[in-house]
């Protein structure tokens, strides 16, 4: 269900993007409505922004036809969630100060919606101390983010940090501020993608697996406040804002990356579809066909799950991270997974079914069962993102 986004934007070169988080917000179901500074339309006109909201745009406290259509102080009522998109300096400051002297700045300081402040201005600007001085005074305020603009080179042709992240950052952020704080402090590891298993440089053994689910898990365990550590084979996706990635693409880098941060994890995620064979022989030239002989020696790769199992699990040797496994199964769904749960020495599993319009593999919508050991919950086909939150709720 989409939630209402009031989009502030202040008055830098930045303001013309402000039309991308728009679409942006509203392609994902959410209700916009946008205000601007007096500064915002020298930049972008407001007629623009009303086209693409669908909304009416505030530009000033005392317009009486704006404020018969939604008043101040409903405006700050109304919002779930409030982003300044670009934050001026001026507008920090401002901010930092507790001033009202615009709408923008008075719906500010009547909303309880939490508020994500994306600054963007020159270099220099930046870096000066009033502004960070300005921009610790936010983020220290309740229910109050802070994004880091992006580097790169500026309008005014200077390099360095300044620039206004992609929406995608920008929504992530939204949505880290709305959600719960239920993984707040934890560290949590997760794998993600398939493996790839070389018989020769050109030829590999692999799988269809996209690492749509094991992202989708990360960036929610991020939203929820967790710090993330995303092991994840060769995918085509950007990773989530904020989670640390690290690269891998065999099997047996993927376990020696494991084995090397689980100990000092709270949460331990295996998403990644990991090869469970390997060629015994991997040629460090390409085979000529002609040498094929159509058969193929094959050894077992590490079992990273039940590795951890032995070592963490419900009747493991150590203390450690909780250990949440993935079973994609074609048949008996919930109990193939049961039986892995107990095999592994995991203490959740989250069975999903491969085949049909909701496959495991490379579908953005996905139904899964979260198993314990004492019962299932089952949840219904959403985005994996919805379906990531979910599973979080019901293991944290």
């Amino acid at each position: 269900m989409g939630k209402k986004i009031l989009l502030g934007i202040s008055g830098g070169i930045a303001a013309y993007k402000a039309c991308e988080v728009v679409r942006a917000l509203v392609k994902r179901g959410d209700e916009v409505r946008v205000v601007m500074t007096k500064g915002a339309q020298e930049f972008i006109r407001p007629m623009t922004l009303q086209v693409l909201s669908e909304n009416p745009v505030g530009t000033t406290t005392f317009d009486p036809g704006y404020e018969s259509e939604i008043g101040h102080i409903d405006l700050a009522r109304w919002a779930d969630a409030v982003l300044l998109a670009p934050a001026t300096a001026n507008l920090i400051a401002r901010m930092a100060a507790g001033m009202a002297d615009d709408l923008l700045t008075t719906v500010l300081l009547a909303t309880d919606a939490p508020v994500v402040v994306a600054p963007a201005m020159n270099t220099q600007m930046w870096r000066h101390p009033r502004v960070q001085a300005n921009l610790v005074t936010l983020s220290e305020m309740p229910r109050h983010l802070v994004v880091d603009p992006d580097e790169g080179e500026l309008a005014c042709k200077e390099v360095g940090p300044g620039r206004l992240p992609d929406p995608e950052v920008l929504l992530q952020a939204l949505d880290r501020a709305m959600s719960p704080q239920l993984l707040s402090d934890k560290k949590v590891l997760i794998t993600a993608g398939p493996t790839r298993e070389f018989i020769d440089p050109a030829r590999f053994i692999s799988n269809p697996s996209s690492g749509k689910m094991g992202h989708a898990l990360a960036r929610a365990a991020s939203e929820m406040g967790a710090a993330v550590t995303m092991v994840r084979g060769p995918v085509s996706l950007d990773p989530p804002s904020g989670v640390d990635v690290v690269e891998v693409t065999t099997a047996r880098q993927m376990h020696r990356a494991v084995m090397e941060r689980a100990a000092s994890m709270d949460y331990a995620v295996m998403v990644a579809a990991v090869a469970d064979w390997r060629p015994a022989d991997e040629s460090d030239e390409k085979v000529k066909k002609r040498e094929m002989t159509g058969q193929l020696e094959l050894v077992k790769n590490p079992d990273i799950l039940a590795e951890l199992g032995a070592r963490f699990g419900p009747d493991g040797d150590e203390a450690g991270p909780t250990l949440i496994g993935f079973a994609a199964e074609s048949d008996d769904v919930v109990e193939r997974a049961r039986q892995k749960m107990k095999r592994k020495g995991a203490h959740l599993m989250v069975a999903n079914k491969i085949g049909g319009p909701a496959t495991a593999f490379g579908a953005d919508r996905t139904t899964v069962s979260v198993l314990s050991e004492d019962k299932v919950v089952e949840i219904p086909l959403a985005d994996k993102l919805a379906v990531a939150r979910k599973i979080w709720e019901n293991a944290h």
